[in-house]
């Protein structure tokens, strides 16, 4: 006989019932903040950003933390009576070394209150990225930290070296001409180093130099919008190739540079429209040994690569170029994913009235006295395997190397930071891509200007250029 177990059973109902309540009661007194964070600069949400909230009154102090979401919303729960500052950090304003003033507010209990923040504007990140200086309209900043690849220290001393194209006009004559303009900075103590009045919405290669070694050249674009692009740079003594002296220079113009190895390693997945993964892209780290190709998931590794700031490239027949720096380590595997986008083909298309396809190739045909312009016909005749092979038959130019490795290379002109000077190459309107992406017999219509020779002003990267018109 157990005369006890069912008030006990009652009893211990009770308890849970009770402790239950204590808690949804609890749970009730708690306060919330919450709000939204604005990127402003592109009117879009920020997100991953870190806000925390500290508790001021009463003591003793506490704080509690959240992360926006990809809506740039956050919530902070569970929160105590009291009054608090609330603040956010964004790894933009961290290099900028911009600290926003903290927000004030009370919280009651049970009570909802909502903080909103937003990013700077253009405008003021320009006055923190370059203090005291009035930067020209169409002009903004890069600015990072160097670090030493091999100890991860900051890398004091180092120069950043930038080059662009600028476009000029000569007001007697109206002839616009390209030229070629470079600086160079020098990083402090921290490594930080400022890029100030570079151009906004064009492209720009920056390079780190020192100790007579150089790292990659690396691509990048300023938006006009913000002003500013944060860009933290590597260098690893170990893997950089000598500064080449004027001598060696000119042999470098005839012979490519020796391919660098290491023991760093990256993998990741190459995606498509959508987010699906693309099979069959072919990936590298620019100037280093060896390459690959995406299997049916899309993934990729890639070994036995230099450390250091390092680009990798990945191609694919029907997509863009796709160039993204990646930060490598000696003996470490990093982890780095990449998107292409699509090249908007007319395979669909349906023809209903015939009439010239590359109204732009023959207008310029015929009103330009300059370059060289092949039709379809003209390129089948010539019976080249790839596109590449038909510069190895037109003057003022060379060609190194076979497939989608071939380079194009313009015989005068050698720019500092990208090496032999290689002419724009435009396939359907699309700047900056690989000679043999597109095969001869594929192609409708080729312009061919060599460096020195007037070439239409949107393509020109004072190289000369190649425009391309597939069928």
């Amino acid at each position: 006989m157990m005369p006890h177990r069912a008030p006990i059973r009652s009893t211990l109902s009770a308890l849970a019932a009770l402790n239950l309540l204590s808690a949804s009661l609890g749970a009730q007194k708690a306060g919330r903040i919450e709000g939204t964070i604005t990127d402003s600069i592109h009117a879009a949400p920020l997100a991953n950003a870190n806000v925390l909230a500290v508790r001021i009154e009463p003591e003793p102090s506490v704080s509690s933390g959240a992360m926006t979401d990809a809506r740039g919303r956050y919530h902070i729960d569970s929160l105590a009576a009291g009054r608090y500052m609330v603040e956010f950090a964004s790894p933009l304003l961290d290099s900028l070394e911009i600290a926003l003033p903290p927000r004030e507010a009370s919280v009651a209990q049970g009570q909802v209150t909502r903080i909103d923040f937003s990013l700077p504007s253009g405008q003021t990140l320009r006055l923190a990225a370059c203090p005291g200086l009035a930067l020209d309209k169409g002009t903004g900043a890069v600015v990072g930290r160097l670090s030493d690849a091999d100890t991860d220290r900051p890398l004091a001393g180092a120069k950043v070296v930038v080059a662009w194209h600028d476009l000029s006009i000569d007001r007697k004559t109206m002839t616009p001409s390209i030229g070629e303009r470079t600086g160079t900075v020098t990083s402090d103590s921290l490594g930080r180093y400022r890029l100030c009045g570079v151009p906004t919405g064009d492209w720009i290669v920056i390079q780190v130099q020192a100790d007579g070694r150089s790292g990659s050249a690396v691509r990048l674009q300023v938006p006009d919008s913000a002003g500013v692009v944060v860009r933290h740079l590597s260098l690893s003594a170990a893997s950089a190739r000598p500064i080449p002296d004027s001598a060696s220079a000119s042999a470098a113009d005839t012979a490519p540079p020796p391919l660098l190895t290491g023991t760093a390693s990256v993998a990741g997945v190459v995606r498509g429209v959508g987010g699906l993964s693309l099979s069959g892209a072919q990936v590298r780290v620019i100037g280093a040994r060896g390459t690959t190709l995406s299997d049916e998931r899309g993934r990729f590794e890639l070994r036995d690569l230099p450390a250091g700031t390092q680009v990798l490239e990945v191609r694919r027949i029907g997509y863009l170029l796709a160039q993204q720096p990646v930060e490598l380590r000696a003996t470490r595997a990093v982890s780095q994913d990449v998107r292409l986008q699509r090249i908007v083909t007319l395979d669909s298309m349906r023809v209903l009235a015939q009439r010239s396809r590359y109204p732009e190739f023959e207008q310029r045909r015929r009103m330009n006295g300059f370059g060289t312009f092949l039709t379809s016909e003209e390129i089948a005749r010539r019976t080249s395997f790839e596109t590449s092979d038909l510069f190895r038959m037109i003057p003022g130019f060379r060609v190194a190397g076979f497939g989608l490795d071939a380079k194009v290379y313009s015989s005068r002109g050698v720019t500092s930071l990208t090496g032999p000077c290689q002419p724009n190459i435009v396939i359907d309107g699309m700047p900056g891509q690989e000679i043999n992406l597109i095969h001869p017999t594929s192609i409708g219509a080729m312009e061919v200007y060599r460096a020195g020779q007037p070439t239409p002003v949107q393509y020109d990267r004072g190289c000369g250029a190649i425009v391309i018109w597939s069928r």
